[in-house]
C-alpha cells in the first residue's frame, strides 16, 4: 500500500436544474485514501427532486474519465432523501474527482450534478477490507431490502401471455430445429438440399459444447443451444418455404 496522499477533500456546490439538487454529505474511506483490490470509495449523498430520480457517479484523474466498478443507482422516489454510490478498482488506478449527476427517470441528460475533490489510488494488491462506517452498512442494508423486495414483486406480478409463450418457443427450439433438419434433407433436392445441411456444422458443434458443459456439471448447459437454435430453426423454414414456392411456380 503506498503512502496515503496529502489531505485534500473539496465539496463544490451542486448544480441544479428546476426542483432538482444533490450534494455530497460525506465520504467512506475519507480522503486522501489508500485502496486495495475490489476496495469501494463510497460517496453518502442527500438529494432533493420533484420526480423519481436515479443518480450515477463518474471518476476522474487529470480530466480523464476513469469509472470502473460502480453501483449503479435504485430509482429514487420524488421528495428529500439520502443515497449511496460507490467505485471500486480491480487494477492499480488513481481518482481525483468524482461527479454525480442526477437523471429524471427515463433521462438521458443530467439534470443536477455535484462534483468533489478527491486523491484516491488503488493499488491492486488483495487487502483485508477496513470496517465500513456505521452509514455504509445501513445503506448497504437498504439496498438489498430494495432489490429484495423488487425480486419479489417482479416473481408476483402475473405473468404475460407472450412472456410464456417466448419462454415455451425458446425451450422446445431445438426439438423443433432437429424436425426441421431432418424433414429439409429428406424434402429438399439439389441444391436446396445442400443450403439446408448448412447449419449441420454450427449446430454441430453446438451441441458437442451441450454435451461436454453437461458432463462438467454446468447447470446452464442447455443455454447455448436454446438461444441458437431458434436461428437455425428460421433459416431452415424459410428455406423449406421457399423451395416450395418454387417448385409450385
Amino acid at each position: 500500500m503506498p503512502a496515503l496522499l496529502v489531505l485534500a477533500c473539496v465539496a463544490i456546490p451542486s448544480v441544479a436544474v428546476g426542483q432538482v439538487r444533490i450534494e455530497v454529505i460525506e465520504t467512506d474511506p475519507v480522503s486522501p485514501a489508500g485502496l486495495g483490490h475490489w476496495q469501494r470509495f463510497n460517496v453518502h449523498f442527500s438529494y432533493e427532486s420533484d420526480r423519481p430520480t436515479r443518480v450515477y457517479g463518474e471518476a476522474y484523474w487529470r480530466g480523464r474519465r476513469v469509472t470502473a466498478i460502480t453501483s449503479g443507482s435504485p430509482l429514487y422516489p420524488a421528495g428529500a432523501g439520502d443515497g449511496m454510490f460507490w467505485f471500486a478498482y480491480t487494477e492499480p488506478a488513481q481518482v481525483d474527482r468524482i461527479v454525480l449527476s442526477a437523471h429524471a427517470d427515463g433521462g438521458r441528460a443530467a439534470v443536477a450534478q455535484a462534483a468533489v475533490d478527491v486523491e484516491l489510488v488503488w493499488t491492486g494488491e488483495r487487502s483485508a477490507p477496513p470496517t465500513p462506517a456505521a452509514w455504509v452498512t445501513r445503506m448497504d442494508a437498504e439496498a438489498a431490502r430494495r432489490q429484495k423486495e423488487a425480486y419479489a414483486a417482479y416473481m408476483n406480478r402475473p405473468t404475460p401471455a407472450w412472456e410464456t409463450a417466448l419462454f415455451l418457443a425458446l425451450v422446445w427450439s431445438p426439438v423443433g430445429y432437429a424436425v426441421a433438419q431432418v424433414f429439409a434433407l429428406w424434402r429438399l433436392r439439389a441444391g436446396w438440399r445442400l443450403a439446408a445441411a448448412i447449419p449441420l456444422v454450427p449446430m454441430g458443434a453446438v451441441v458437442l459444447y451441450t454435451i461436454w458443459a453437461y458432463s462438467r456439471g454446468s447447470n446452464l448447459f442447455p443455454l447455448m443451444l436454446i438461444f441458437t437454435s431458434p436461428l437455425a430453426l428460421l433459416y431452415l423454414l424459410v428455406l423449406i418455404v421457399a423451395g416450395r414456392r418454387l417448385r409450385a411456380a
